[in-house]
This record gives structure tokens, sequence and C-alpha cells, in this order.
């Protein structure tokens, strides 16, 4: 810094350099417009005359700050009035407003490079991207991370790997984030990646992003990722001895195996698989409990390709039906005990009938069914219909 002569660096100029300082940092340094210096003191009065070239009266002083600045190129031997108050403060003054710019197009970097690459992949069809990115820039998460554009930038190539191009090849999340990161543990829960891709996969869903470990585990799974090969787990019985929860460590050192062209019975809830395993130990039941995991379709597949044959059943409502066309046309299931008949006829045994809610969902293996079902609006569920399946099978 340059030496300040008496005159400026006099302690009864504070209150100016003061006011003055804020003002330039918050003009971009540039000497513009005025400001007003008050609670000024005889001798504070008397300094600022001197740099004004004119008397001050009161304890306020109207400053112009273009005047001064060109005052002090003439006078001061420093330079212009940015130069004196550095020089005066000892230390440079803050652009504010450079600084605003630069936090704004750093918060808004993500989200540009987020539209470059959507507009750059145009056959990866993401039409709830902006809904992924307006929930980002809500939280601020992003403004918290390293090289938050790179993050975007990745999210959206796993993303797109996963559900912009349809039906994908089921990966481990190792091998996935291996092979688009270059980083095996890129997507592990607690790294800033999985959280964007798991909050996008949801986004994709109509769903409020995961809070815990299972439902983490279940947006993955849906997209053809596993987690790992124990956490995820297949209900099934006389696969093994009894009853087991197959994973994919045991399949990975124990194949399923079952003599070509046995019948498999194929469940959506686990009491029906608990009622078998009760009465009889000979047969073979794989339980979907619900929407089938990863873990069970490769059961499943395993099994199909073994030759069994798979007989499957789950609750006459529209969720059930869903499951079962799913599974019909992924694994050439057979639905057993579905048909319109078998649903007017459980419908006829309820006690008490149970509302069918939800959007309608036509059966492909039987339009008669569907029809039935909004006709009468009744759903049923598996165990209401127990003691039939356990002496049809």
């Amino acid at each position: 810094m340059a030496e300040v002569p008496g005159w400026l660096a006099d302690p009864a100029l504070g209150p100016v350099w003061r006011r003055v300082a804020e003002a330039l940092e918050q003009r971009g340094l540039a000497p513009t417009g005025r400001v007003v210096v008050a609670g000024l003191d005889r001798a504070s009065r008397h300094a600022v005359a001197g740099i004004l070239g004119r008397p001050v009266l009161s304890d306020r002083a109207r400053i112009d700050l273009v005047e001064l600045d060109r005052f002090l190129r003439k006078r001061s031997g420093i330079g212009g009035l940015r130069e004196v108050v550095e020089a005066v403060r000892g230390e440079p003054l803050t652009d504010r407003v450079a600084l605003r710019s630069a936090r704004s197009a750093s918060r808004e970097a993500p989200f540009a490079a987020a539209r470059a690459w959507l507009a750059a992949h145009p056959d990866t069809p993401l039409p709830w991207a902006g809904e992924w990115l307006g929930g980002l820039r809500r939280t601020g998460y992003l403004s918290r991370q390293r090289d938050p554009a790179g993050l975007v930038e990745r999210a959206l190539e796993i993303l797109g790997d996963r559900v912009g191009a349809g039906t994908a090849e089921v990966v481990s999340r190792v091998d996935l984030a291996a092979r688009i990161c270059s980083d095996a543990h890129a997507l592990d829960d607690d790294r800033p990646l999985a959280h964007l891709v798991l909050r996008g996969l949801a986004t994709a869903s109509g769903e409020d992003p995961p809070v815990s470990a299972a439902e983490r585990r279940a947006l993955w799974e849906r997209v053809g990722v596993h987690a790992d090969a124990v956490s995820s787990t297949c209900l099934s019985f006389g696969l093994r001895d009894g009853l087991a929860h197959l994973t994919r460590w045991d399949l990975q050192r124990s194949p399923v195996r079952i003599p070509p062209g046995a019948a498999v019975l194929v469940c959506e809830n686990p009491r029906v698989l608990e009622a078998f395993a009760e009465r009889r130990a000979e047969v073979v039941v794989v339980c979907t409990a619900g929407e089938p995991n990863l873990i069970t379709l490769d059961v499943l597949r395993a099994l199909r390709n073994g030759g069994a044959e798979l007989r499957y059943h789950g609750d006459f409502d529209w969720p059930g039906i869903a499951i079962t066309n799913r599974l019909v046309s992924t694994l050439d299931v057979c639905p057993w005990r579905m048909s319109a008949a078998d649903y007017r006829s459980a419908v006829g045994k309820l006690r008490d009938r149970l509302e069918l809610a939800g959007v309608p969902v036509a059966p492909d293996w039987d339009a008669d069914l569907g029809r039935a079902m909004s006709e009468l609006g009744t759903a049923v569920h598996e165990e209401s219909v127990l003691e039939c399946l356990l002496v049809s099978f």
C-alpha cells in the first residue's frame, strides 16, 4: 500500500472513509453517486472541509463521490478514491457486486450444466427433470457441494442409463458407479451423487425422496440396480430345506434347481406361503411380497429357465392386477385361479366387502376379469381365498 499523506490519514476522517468504503463496495468499487456522513464533530467537519474544498457547517456532510475521486486524483499522490480508501484502511476493498454475481453464477452453474446435458441428449427422455432440478434448487443442496455442475451431469448420465433408456439390464450399484464414475463407491448411501440420483428416481416415480435404507433399496431395485448381495431376499418354501429367505449371495453359490415341468406356486402375500408350508411339505412356493424385488425376479427367472411352470396368484385389486401383468409379460407366468369366474365366486363368499379403490388396470390375460371387477367394485385379497388355494394346487 502507498504511504498516505497526513491530511488524508487524519483520524477525524475515519467516519468518512468508513462510509465511503461501504458505498464503494456496494457499487462495484466505482466512485458514483453521493453519500451522507452524519455525526461529525468539529474536528471532523474541519477535516472533511479540507477534502471537499468547501466549509462544512453542520454535523452532516453530503459528499459527491465523482467530485471527490477527481479531487484526490489531482492532490493525493496515491490515486483516486478507491486507491486512497484502500491505502487508509490498509487492505483492499471487496467488490460486493462482483462477489454477488459470482455467487449467483456459481449457484446457477449446475442448472445450466443440466440444461446443456439435456439439450445434448434429446434421445434420452427425462420429462420430469425440470421438477427434479426445481426440488434441488429449493433445498440448496447443490450449493453445499464441491463441483455441483459435475455432480448433476453424472447424476443425469446415471438417470439416463437407468430410466431414460427404458428397460435396462440388471447391474450392481458398485459396477454402475465404476462404469460411469470410475469410482466404485460413488453411489454409496453417504455420497452426494447417490442423493441426487435417488431424488431423481423418486421424482420419476412421483414419490417423495427416500428416507430409510429400505426405501432407498426399493428405488434402486425398481431400475434394475441391486445395492449388495445380502440385503434383499426372496421368501421361498421348498427350494431349500423348508422356508428360506434367499439372497443373491445364496444364488451365486448354489443356484436354484427344480425338475423340468414341475409346478411352482408364485403368490403375492407371505401368509399364503406360510399356509402352504404348514400343510404341504412337498410344494414349492415363491412369494413376491407385493411388487417383486430383483432377487425374487432372479429366482423366478432361474426357475422358468430350468423348465418350471410358474403359476401366479395375487390380490384381486388394481395393484395386484398390475403386478400380474408385469409378471406375465416379463416372465411368462401363468395366472392361476385368477379368472373372472374365480373373482365372482370369491366375492360371493365374502362376509364383508372391501371397496376396490384406485385407477383400474385391465388384466392382459382375461378382459372379462377387468369388467367383472369394475362391475362389482370389490377387492379380494389372497388371504380371503386361502382355503381354496390350499385344496386346489
